[in-house]
């Protein structure tokens, strides 16, 4: 069965569109120059994903010295104490931060990471209980700002597969800009039907945020059923499913190649996604000489 109602070839060379290059203006302040608006298919796709990993990258920097506070910067009537725990907080997940990239996840230790944060292991326990706390404050903060300023910046009036390569870029982008946390990271989180025992908080924020995601994508394919460009006679949220299922076993393919690229990495994603959409009955020609889909 195909999504489509019609029988278009969904592996054309990829263009993203203006408001999806916008994107990036959106999701972290800043602009593409104006030659990224005459550029389109793979070019365009590189161009974006290197300006992705570039502005997160900046960002982090910033971050991590002090120079902007990452966590709540647009609160300046906050007392004392809260800009205090909001400032332990980010010297935590800075140090967190460099102790699991300079060492690695796996030999990394909550000590060592209290040490560089210049807090009490007692302290750092009032923020999170083991090491995958840590690593998921870190990447429930990040994912959460990307999750917000992208969806916005998606043009509905693209093809589906449009929309999902700018949808999905964002995120390869992210994973990408720093390896040594994106692999543990997807490993102790890769079924996202939950873990058996306690969760802490930041875990059960991040196995929270698929509802959200899928909610996202749902909107966008019942945008498109409702176009009829693609069947609606499917669940908008079982497609959602399907689309995230292959982003998840394909994210973490990926990220276990020793240097993933954000542009072979979405080109593949896509056409994935592009099979599932046009799916893989055998077509026919029909009478008007176009092709379509056998029926049975």
């Amino acid at each position: 069965m195909s999504l489509f109602l019609n029988s278009q070839p969904v592996y054309a060379n990829i263009d993203l569109g203006q408001r999806n290059l916008v994107f990036m203006h959106q999701c972290f302040g800043e602009s593409i120059g104006a030659s990224g608006w005459q550029r389109t298919g793979i070019i365009a796709l590189q161009e974006f994903s290197q300006h992705c990993h570039r502005t997160i990258m900046s960002k982090r920097e910033l971050a991590t010295s002090g120079t902007v506070d990452a966590d709540d910067s647009s609160q300046p009537q906050l007392g004392l104490r809260e800009r205090s725990k909001l400032d332990k907080r980010r010297r935590i997940k800075a140090a967190a931060r460099a102790v699991f990239i300079s060492k690695g996840y796996e030999a990394a230790t909550t000590r060592e990471i209290a040490a560089q944060a210049d807090i009490g292991i007692g302290t750092l326990f009032n923020y999170a209980r083991e090491k995958r706390e840590l690593l998921m404050m870190i990447i429930n903060d990040d994912l959460d700002e990307i999750n917000e300023s992208s969806v916005a910046s998606i043009d509905l009036s693209l093809p589906l597969i449009d929309q999902l390569t700018a949808f999905f870029t964002a995120r390869y982008a992210y994973w990408a800009s720093e390896p040594a946390l994106a692999r543990p990271a997807v490993q102790e989180t890769f079924d996202f039907l939950g873990i058996t025992g306690e969760q802490g908080p930041e875990t059960a924020r991040f196995y929270a945020r698929r509802p959200k995601i899928e909610k996202l994508l749902v909107d966008i394919i019942r945008q498109q059923q409702e176009a009829g460009k693609i069947a609606g006679d499917v669940e908008s949220s079982l497609i959602a499913s399907l689309f995230m299922t292959i982003y998840l076993t394909e994210v973490r393919r990926w990220l276990n190649q020793a240097s993933p690229k954000v542009d072979a990495g979405i080109a593949r994603l896509r056409e994935l996604l592009a099979l599932a959409i046009r799916g893989i009955e055998a077509t026919k020609v029909n009478e008007s000489g176009r092709p379509g889909r056998s029926r049975k």
